[in-house]
């Protein structure tokens, strides 16, 4: 290959990288100052919860114990959000929702697992939460979440709570996004002071 082919190369792939960043395939920032801010999601007191965490509460019970911050930085509960922990909930996301295959709840029970080679959205959500818990994240700032997404399908995802805000990760979606720019409805999340208590959102 002459040097002119490989110029031509480096410029095309140059002129390429604005726009594979603004589709998402490079939302990692490289400094601390880039980092994203979310808001707070305003919770409106106390609900019950779906009935398959319940009954995933009673055959796992430590899936629903209290985890305090274990070599993550945290503030009040909330995760500090640096470069290198926006870069781990990147990862988490993409690699479960990799790792699975989409599988609705068969019959009218609603199973709520950790782990496996398939699940519904509540599988996907509980699969990641699981892989931060044993990164040393706390509960406090891993909470299941219920939405309505904008075709009005009842949804399950991820929060997590840091101290720039509320994070989504989603099985419909390989990006990390602020919780209001997902285009859901939020409609219930977990405690992030109980684990086992369910909040209005």
């Amino acid at each position: 290959m002459n040097k002119l082919v490989r110029l031509m190369i480096v410029l095309a792939a140059a002129a390429l990288l604005p726009q594979v960043a603004s589709a998402g395939f490079l939302n990692i920032p490289k400094q601390s100052l880039d980092l994203p801010t979310a808001g707070r999601v305003n919770t409106k007191g106390l609900t019950v919860g779906p009935t398959g965490f319940y009954v995933m509460c009673s055959v796992i019970p430590s899936a629903c114990k209290v985890q305090r911050a274990k070599n993550v930085g945290s503030t009040a509960g909330d995760v500090q959000l640096t470069v290198e922990t926006l870069a781990l909930l990147d990862r988490v996301n993409r690699e479960v929702n990799g790792a699975m295959n989409p599988q609705p709840e068969i019959g009218s029970a609603d199973v709520w697992k950790i782990g496996g080679a398939s699940g519904d959205c509540e599988d996907y959500a509980l699969t990641k939460r699981a892989a931060l818990l044993r990164k040393g994240f706390p509960t406090s700032a891993l909470l299941m979440t219920t939405v309505v997404t904008g075709r009005g399908e009842s949804h399950a995802v991820l929060m997590v709570r840091t101290d720039r805000g509320d994070f989504v990760l989603d099985n419909l979606n390989q990006i990390v996004k602020p919780w209001n720019s997902t285009g859901y409805r939020f409609v219930t999340m977990q405690s992030p002071t109980n684990p086992r208590i369910w909040v209005k959102l």
